[in-house]
């Protein structure tokens, strides 16, 4: 009686001794490791997977990583494009917590949210949680949670309102939790980043892809074209045999390019068959907009759809909606070879809502192609169609004289511009004289 311990439960020696010689194999059980016991810090590489992380980004994510199993306190959250080492971090935080005798559980999302799915159970016959209200109450109340690969693919709403629930609740009562996430911070779903990023409650940690095997962004233009592509070096001579009247053509489009990149109104169309300078002039504008530090995006058709396309991919790191919006929106949109792509019903759907946004909106825009706008007289000579049209919704707004500025190239290949010109003749102007010197070549 009066003892502080009266009327406690209190193992004996023994079974104190049988307790802790089994409570690393209990740990082990309850944290759901499975084969990722192996990924831990000291099997971590130090400067990450070669071509998949930045070392710099790594080496600050891998200690911090370690700062925080030490001591686990709020939220940690490891961002990071695919095969970075996300995991291996998150699952070596969860060892370390095993191996100090900290209860941890950790999870990869998918399966978390296929496990949650009533129809996956069988009424708790055998599985190793009997039922999803079990499973999603030890998820909740966790003493230290990692969910690895939120957001990973195309999220159901009624899987966006489950990791949404769980989020919640532990962002209310503030238990400790490890989350990986592979969407990149600016992409996040609003309520996913008010609680992911809050600066009160979460580390933050970034690995970034490696600088010299990133791929490259819509919107960028190689180095080497804004080098070689400028308007000092566009030449209005034009290829071999470059008629006056073609030499004309180009000059009043090097004219208007270099009017439209000071002063971008409306749109300008360059027209023209292959190597007929119109992407150069494209460039040019583009160039000169980016040495005077004026926004601008350049994007080669076929390239932009097919980052419309990984947009969808479950380890794209920038969400469609993101990516469609900041080409719809630029302040200057520049689109290279419009009519090279493969043209199925979704590639024309996507142009046609482009084109229609930037067109209602009167947003600046430059547009190259080998399909001409307007009809010509048969004496200008090929069209340069190439066999590729437009629909008629988007031709009708191309052909808008009052929105739309044509330049059409119909001249020589620039390539072929090295090539020995034929020698001028003193002949009688006869049809015959010129059909023998033909025949002599």
């Amino acid at each position: 009686m009066g003892s502080p311990q009266f009327g406690k439960m209190a193992p004996c020696e023994c079974q104190k001794n049988n307790w802790n010689s089994g409570q690393g194999e209990r740990l082990k059980r309850y944290a759901n490791l499975g084969p990722l016991e192996r990924l831990r810090f000291d099997t971590a590489l130090r400067d990450g997977r070669e071509g998949f992380a930045d070392p710099a980004t790594y080496g600050a994510v891998l200690e911090s990583a370690r700062l925080y199993a030490e001591k686990p306190d709020g939220w940690l959250v490891i961002l990071g494009p695919s095969g970075s080492g996300k995991t291996h971090l998150a699952a070596a935080v969860a060892n370390q917590c095993v191996e100090d005798g900290r209860p941890v559980f950790f999870i990869p999302v998918p399966q978390l949210l296929d496990q949650l799915r009533p129809s996956n159970f069988s009424g708790g016959d055998g599985g190793e949680f009997p039922d999803s209200e079990s499973l999603f109450l030890q998820v909740v109340n966790a003493p230290l949670l990692v969910l690895d690969d939120i957001g990973t693919g195309n999220l159901t709403p009624w899987a966006e309102e489950k990791i949404d629930q769980i989020l919640t609740d532990r962002y209310n009562a503030r238990r400790t939790t490890v989350i990986t996430c592979g969407i990149d911070r600016d992409a996040l779903p609003a309520r996913m980043r008010t609680r992911l990023l809050d600066p009160d409650l979460s580390t933050v940690c970034e690995i970034t892809a490696p600088t010299s095997t990133a791929t490259p962004t819509v919107g960028d233009i190689p180095t080497r074209m804004l080098e070689s592509m400028s308007f000092d070096s566009f030449d209005p001579r034009g290829g071999a045999g470059a008629t006056r009247a073609q030499q004309s053509l180009l000059k009043d489009a090097l004219g208007t390019a270099k009017a439209f990149a000071e002063h971008p109104d409306r749109w300008l169309y360059l027209a023209g068959p292959t190597g007929s300078g119109k992407t150069h002039l494209a460039v040019a504008i583009a160039g000169l907009r980016t040495t005077l530090r004026l926004p601008v995006t350049f994007a080669f058709v076929p390239d932009l759809l097919d980052h419309l396309r990984q947009a969808f991919s479950p380890d794209s790191r920038v969400s469609y909606d993101r990516l469609f919006e900041q080409i719809k929106n630029a302040e200057l949109l520049v689109l290279d070879d419009l009519g090279a792509h493969s043209s199925t019903a979704w590639a024309e759907e996507k142009l046609y809502q482009l084109i229609v946004h930037r067109y209602n909106s009167a947003l600046p825009t430059v547009i190259t192609s080998r399909v001409m706008l307007t009809d010509r007289d048969p004496e200008d000579g090929e069209s340069g169609r190439s066999g590729a049209s437009f629909s008629a919704s988007i031709m009708s707004r191309l052909r808008d004289g009052l929105m739309v500025s044509e330049r059409f190239l119909n001249v020589p290949d620039y390539r072929n511009r090295g090539a020995a010109r034929p020698p001028a003749r003193r002949s009688s102007g006869t049809q015959g004289g010129t059909q023998r010197g033909r025949g002599r070549r």
